[in-house]
């Protein structure tokens, strides 16, 4: 098993659902395998090739004050605006939509999105390699995870 999930901070990270605006939304829950009909939802908003989902809620996974969390949201918001970097809006939830983190589908290489996530002190991102999701360490480096992370090992 991986180690790191067994710290608190990352343990909810495998059980995150996804949920991405567009003219129809698409849900993409990490506990299961990709279906082909997800991964052309996903293509058909334009997240087709690899992309990576961050946040700047919760720096260093520690919570804040909502109005600061959406005053961190705006700003991450504005400067991909500004840079003319291409990315949607997507939901990082609870299963239950408890918690809900506000955050990014931000086109562009695995190195640009774990550099983005480290200048907003996100312990990690979602990577999506074209066929599936992966979990990176940003400011807290991990060997790299694969979702879903299935029941045989250990979770």
């Amino acid at each position: 098993m991986n180690e790191i999930l067994l710290d608190e901070r990352w343990s909810s990270y495998p059980e995150t659902v996804l949920f991405f605006a567009g003219e129809t939304e698409v849900m993409v829950d990490l506990r299961v395998a990709l279906s082909a009909a997800v991964r052309g939802g996903l293509a058909a908003i334009g997240l087709g090739e690899p992309f990576g989902v961050m946040t700047a809620f919760n720096p260093g996974g520690v919570d804040i004050s909502d109005a600061e969390n959406d005053r961190r949201m705006k700003e991450l918001e504005a400067e991909l605006e500004s840079s003319g970097d291409a990315f949607v809006r997507v939901d990082a939830c609870s299963p239950d939509r408890s918690h809900c983190e506000c955050s990014v589908a931000l086109k562009g290489t695995l190195d640009r999105v774990i550099d983005m996530a480290k200048r907003w002190d996100q312990l990690a991102i979602f990577w999506f390699d074209g066929s599936g999701f992966w979990i990176y360490g940003a400011i807290e480096p991990i060997r790299p995870i694969k979702l879903p992370v299935h029941q045989e090992s250990g979770l």
